[in-house]
């Protein structure tokens, strides 16, 4: 140990290998020690950021999850009393889109969700405005 920072002094022991997998190593004894230590970083970087997408996405299951356990007792609960329901939830994550449809109503059976609750543009009335615009315009021209 040094007097300076009270941590054990340790000759440099460069890995010579990487773990691919449990069961598959890469062996790198043949480049040389900065090389090795590029390699290492850069393979401790990809490491990291599995791991970290690895943690979004249980989040974003877990979320799921429990927003669907939600809507699916709220659907229940309302089914039970007698009611007529419909529940539609859309979840969207950075790297999936669930769409849910839940009741006992002829739009819950048939399972599809409305524009407006996947999000959609509709863009019939905008589409009838320019037609009537064009139309004034046409008919203001002709009148002229």
């Amino acid at each position: 140990m040094t007097e300076d920072s009270k941590l054990p002094v340790r000759p440099s022991s460069m890995p010579t290998s990487v773990s691919l997998s449990p069961t598959v190593a890469l062996d790198l004894s043949w480049l040389p020690e900065d090389k090795r230590a590029a390699l290492l970083e850069e393979h401790a970087r990809g490491m990291l950021d599995i791991s970290r997408k690895a943690q979004e996405m249980h989040v974003d299951v877990a979320t799921l999850t429990a927003a669907l356990g939600t809507v699916s007792n709220t659907t229940l609960q309302a089914a039970k009393d007698g009611n007529s329901v419909t529940v539609s939830h859309v979840h969207t994550t950075p790297h999936s889109r669930t769409e849910v449809i839940m009741g006992n109503t002829d739009a819950a059976r048939v399972g599809k969700l409305t524009k407006s609750q996947t999000g959609e543009t509709n863009w019939t009335p905008i589409y009838i405005i320019i037609g009537i615009i064009a139309l004034v315009i046409i008919v203001s021209s002709l009148a002229k």
